[in-house]
């Protein structure tokens, strides 16, 4: 058993200054679900679609002034390399596919498409209202999240391994979104969408994969809908989504390995790769244990039960 529990090694006890941001943005957006339907324009999905970005916004700004002048350098805003296109290439279809099998195991058929929003549920009457409802619906949803997520929570969680850095985003992530129906998905895209802002040290690599996925499934229900008519049985249609994960998955595994080899090979050395066991292990369990995520998961337990 103490191959499993280590025995708590002494290390100096941190600031988790980054919950109270993350309470925040969870109280902010359950009150926004909640009290959404009161709202005299609840029903046009390219109005109502933006104002879950003001719940990120505002406890981002404000910790970015807490934290002070040249946090935002930890934040990798930097565009990925050439080379990581590949992985990107295969991280996108690994995304949708997972995403959408995911989506099809826990709500059946009638969830293609796995996107809160879409054209055909929203019915944009006009082209000015389709583009808002794509621009607030799908590309400020996806940048303010992996800013959020990706970017200022995994800084923070990092410090001692980047192991506590994915788990601790991609848990909080799925939990914020207050859908129990498509939690599996939203664990699912949180741990790919770290992976690759680890593989491409690069947190714009994140938020192009993002914005293309919500993009595609905002858009993609009809055709999707189409292709299950025309395979004609459900066997097939899976078939063909699960060979698409299965081989994006494998080369995206394999680009991984060689971008983690080119880095070693050039003699990059990563701290956050080199935290021991047992340090990693009780540090995730405090960052777990910490009130303010404790209380991020009350809400989102409350969240499941009333939305």
């Amino acid at each position: 058993m103490s191959k499993w529990i280590p025995e708590r090694p002494p290390y100096k006890k941190e600031r988790r200054t980054v919950g109270f941001m993350a309470l925040a943005t969870f109280l902010l957006l359950f009150f926004c679900q909640l009290f959404m339907d009161q709202l005299p324009f609840s029903d046009i999905a390219w109005l109502t679609a933006p104002l879950g970005c003001v719940a990120f916004l505002l406890p981002a700004v404000a910790y970015l002034c807490f934290r002070g002048r040249g946090y935002t350098a930890s934040l990798r805003l930097h565009f990925p390399r050439a080379r990581c296109t590949p992985l990107m290439i295969a991280a996108f279809f690994a995304l949708f596919s997972g995403c959408l099998l995911l989506s099809l195991l826990t709500g059946g058929m009638e969830t293609l498409g796995n996107s809160v929003l879409a054209f055909d549920t929203a019915r944009p009457e006009t082209a000015w209202e389709a583009f808002l409802l794509l621009i607030g619906g799908a590309v400020l949803p996806a940048l303010l999240e992996d800013f959020f997520f990706r970017g200022i929570v995994a800084v923070e969680y990092e410090r001692r391994g980047a192991f506590r850095a994915v788990l601790m985003s991609t848990l909080l992530f799925a939990l914020l979104h207050f859908d129990i129906s498509n939690l599996l998905s939203y664990l699912y895209a949180g741990l790919l969408l770290s992976l690759v802002l680890y593989a491409t040290n690069s947190l714009w690599a994140t938020v192009i994969l993002h914005v293309l996925y919500n993009v595609v499934s905002l858009v993609a229900q009809r055709y999707l809908n189409a292709l299950y008519e025309y395979t004609g049985t459900v066997q097939l249609f899976l078939f063909i989504f699960v060979v698409m994960l299965l081989v994006s998955l494998l080369f995206f595994c394999r680009a991984c390995a060689r971008i983690y080899r080119m880095r070693d090979e050039q003699g990059f050395d990563d701290p956050r790769r080199a935290v021991p066991y047992n340090v990693q292990f009780h540090t995730v369990l405090d960052a777990i244990s910490d009130p303010t995520v404790l209380l991020c998961i009350g809400l989102s337990i409350a969240g499941f039960i009333l939305f």
